[in-house]
């Protein structure tokens, strides 16, 4: 079972870990470097960019992390994804190597989407994972998100191209 609770600075030793591993390294790394996705997880930790940090655990061992955003505090990203007004952006990665493939993915994204769903009732949940990211593209369309268009982002890193996805609102 996967559930989700805020993370701490000294969760960015095991962060760093996962982000290391070549598995995430592969996809949080393109165009980035350690160094700068620990930062910008320090900032958005002392509460600077509105972003809701989150470890996922999995039958109560941590296995990776997600966030959560308002789309609007990154007007550029939010106009590249076609993001309407309310919108929330996620982001996520299983770390542990040996949870990768066993459906952790699709529950992490679940709790996640019920989670910002409490917190902003009525929203359109957004994701952008590389194109080449099967795995992830997978687990957005079992929870019902739609493809919404394949593009390179100017706001990303990395010049890959992105497999932008949302989850309408509920009702909608």
């Amino acid at each position: 079972m996967v559930t989700l609770r805020p993370m701490r600075h000294e969760d960015l030793v095991l962060v760093g870990r996962w982000l290391a591993a070549p598995h995430v390294a592969r996809w949080y790394l393109a165009g980035s470097s350690l160094e700068a996705e620990l930062d910008d997880i320090r900032v958005s930790l002392d509460g600077a960019q509105g972003t809701h940090m989150l470890v996922v655990l999995h039958d109560g061992e941590p296995v990776g992390w997600c966030q959560w955003y308002l789309c609007g505090v990154d007007p550029e990203w939010a106009a590249e994804v076609g993001a309407e007004p309310g919108d929330v952006g996620v982001d996520y990665a299983i770390g542990d190597a040996a949870r990768v493939g066993a459906g952790v993915g699709t529950e992490l994204i679940s709790a996640l989407v019920r989670l910002v769903r409490e917190a902003r009732p009525g929203c359109g949940i957004v994701a952008d994972p590389d194109v080449q990211n099967a795995a992830s593209r997978r687990v957005l369309e079992k929870n019902g998100f739609g493809l919404v268009t394949v593009k390179t982002m100017h706001s990303e890193p990395s010049d890959d191209p992105m497999a932008v996805y949302r989850l309408p609102p509920e009702g909608g």
